[in-house]
């Protein structure tokens, strides 16, 4: 005798079902908390040994966000067009409380102008989410999302989650 013909209330059923739903995890694996900020940055100058770009969040959440990029290898590799980076990623929100701070770490190509940094957010909002940055440079300037997924932490291999 199957769980279905066990009940006998049409209530029952619904509250079975109901339960069922709670207990699933979505089939793509995406956090209903997963956050996707869209981000323009102009060049605005060379601050500590790093560049600095600032702008505008878009969308729901805005703000404005400062990025300090910083080439990891010496002053030779810096004519190649790869490099590998570190960033700081400074969010001041439109509303305080999700403002924040992160670290990060990655490639960037400046033939193509593609940029592809992952770290974690270390103060603020979000403390301790994963956090990436797709991007693209442009004429100098840098557009792109900025993407934080809580509970998704860097793994031990040191090696970004696909």
């Amino acid at each position: 005798m199957g769980i279905i013909s066990r009940l006998t209330h049409p209530g029952e059923l619904l509250i079975a079902i109901g339960l069922l739903a709670l207990g699933l995890k979505r089939v793509n694996g995406a956090s209903p908390r997963h956050v996707r900020l869209p981000f323009e940055a102009t060049l605005a100058g060379v601050s500590g040994g790093g560049s600095v770009w600032e702008g505008p969040l878009h969308g729901a959440r805005g703000g404005r966000a400062r990025l300090a990029l910083y080439q990891v290898e010496g002053p030779l590799e810096a004519a190649r067009p790869v490099w590998h980076a570190r960033a700081q990623w400074t969010v001041a929100a439109d509303s305080p409380e999700r403002s924040f701070t992160a670290e990060l770490e990655g490639m960037v190509d400046w033939k193509s102008g593609a940029t592809h940094l992952s770290g974690v957010v270390t103060s603020g909002w979000m403390k301790g989410a994963w956090v990436q940055q797709i991007g693209q440079s442009v004429n100098g300037d840098m557009s792109g999302i900025l993407e934080l997924a809580p509970g998704r932490r860097e793994p031990r291999d040191g090696k970004p989650r696909s």
